[in-house]
């Protein structure tokens, strides 16, 4: 890449700062942009060989963007994040188009979403390259984004059905809220079955399908009023639908939705079923973190190593491994060394075995540190909590505090 670069600094006909600029790697799409090129009387150094890791140094160098920027993304391993990055760069005048051969709906929803204005499969046709250039001379630029920090995501995902995942989303949501003073969205995506809101005793809101089945419809207006809310720092987005009825959205959507949320609150728990994972990997590329809860199993050492891997895969952060339901009266199939040799991490949180104290919650609708705030497993969810917000201990004002304080 470093001629890349070279000639961007030497060359009479330095190719940034032109109104287009393209980075094709094969052959036959390098040919058709230069001849688009030629057509619309741009220099010859606007058609480039290479990717988008050029793309990436030419912008690492602070050279000037080109209006309308053509990058190949084939052979690259996270295209959407490769993309998000892309258009920060090169700011909200810079119109920036995809190229490569996967031809997947999908895909080009989640680079739209990432700030792409189109997308084009190869083989690149002339036509195409002509009408994206027409469609960047008549959109309006992007807006600027505001200079404003998005609220922490965090995903909570079980590794396998019935190990507590939802207990810990919920119980975490409502100790960031209520004991960090964090304003939080707790996010339950199983449409049919989630347990969220039952288990703070809460009506589900309706809104939850309209905004992921039709994202264009998605503005403030509709997920406030999608939401419910258990307090002045909590409010919960789920839904009861029909069993009948089957719920499709795609990761644009979601990621839409989540964009709300993190602008209007400090933290947004995600209470993600796992075979959704595949389909939403821009979700996991924008977490902070990704918690795996399990059991101490064999099932679960296999799960978890498998879990931790396709979030790798995905481009999701580094996983937060909770092993639920250890020790007490049940004795787990595997101890806690076993279990870290088996998925090669170690395990960051254990949450107790305290069925009853978790099921007396459960029946009265409450969060379990709101009846029993010394028990050891919402010390254990404390922590854990703490890490997700990413938050010290509470100062707790002791005697001489109050002293101090009266007389100061």
């Amino acid at each position: 890449m470093s001629g890349v670069v070279t000639l961007f600094k030497g060359s009479p006909e330095t190719p940034a700062g032109d109104s287009f600029l393209a980075f094709v790697a094969d052959e036959d799409s390098y040919q058709v942009a230069r001849a688009v090129a030629g057509e619309m009387g741009w220099s010859g150094a606007a058609v480039q060989r290479g990717g988008a890791g050029d793309v990436l140094e030419m912008l690492g160098h602070d050279l000037p963007p080109p209006k309308l920027l053509l990058v190949d993304l084939d052979g690259t391993a996270n295209p959407f994040a490769t993309v998000a990055k892309l258009a920060s760069m090169a700011g909200p005048d810079t119109r920036l188009v995809g190229l490569g051969s996967a031809n997947d709906i999908d895909l080009y929803r989640d680079l739209i979403s990432a700030g792409a204005s189109d997308y084009l499969v190869k083989p690149l046709a002339p036509e195409a390259l002509h009408h994206v250039i027409r469609q960047a001379k008549q959109t309006p630029r992007r807006a600027q984004p505001q200079e404003t920090q998005p609220g922490r995501l965090i995903v909570v995902v079980g590794v396998r059905g019935g190990v507590g995942a939802s207990t810990v989303a919920v119980n975490t949501a409502w100790l960031m809220a209520h004991e960090l003073k964090r304003k939080t969205a707790l996010l339950d995506l199983d449409l049919h079955f989630g347990t969220d809101t039952l288990a703070l005793d809460l009506e589900p809101g309706r809104g939850l399908r309209e905004a992921l089945e039709t994202p264009n419809r998605l503005d403030s207006l509709l997920v406030a009023s999608s939401m419910v809310t258990e307090s002045d720092r909590l409010s919960v987005l789920g839904a009861e639908e029909p069993l009948e009825e089957s719920v499709s959205f795609g990761p644009a959507a979601l990621g839409a939705l989540l964009e709300e949320l993190r602008g209007t609150h400090e933290v947004v728990v995600v209470d993600m079923p796992r075979h959704l994972l595949p389909a939403n990997r821009p979700v996991l590329g924008s977490a902070e973190q990704v918690v795996l809860v399990s059991e101490l199993s064999l099932a679960g050492i296999r799960d978890t190593a498998r879990m931790m891997q396709v979030i790798k895969v995905l481009g999701g952060p580094a996983c937060v491994v909770v092993a639920s339901r250890a020790g007490g009266s049940r004795k787990p199939q595997v101890d806690q060394a076993t279990f870290e040799k088996g998925i090669g991490a170690k395990v960051a949180h254990l949450v107790p075995d305290e069925d009853k104290t978790v099921a007396a919650a459960t029946n009265q609708g409450k969060a379990v540190a709101q009846l029993s705030p010394a028990s050891a497993v919402v010390k254990a969810l404390r922590g854990l909590a703490m890490q997700m917000a990413d938050a010290q201990a509470p100062v707790k004002k002791g005697l001489l505090g109050w002293f101090k304080k009266d007389g100061a």
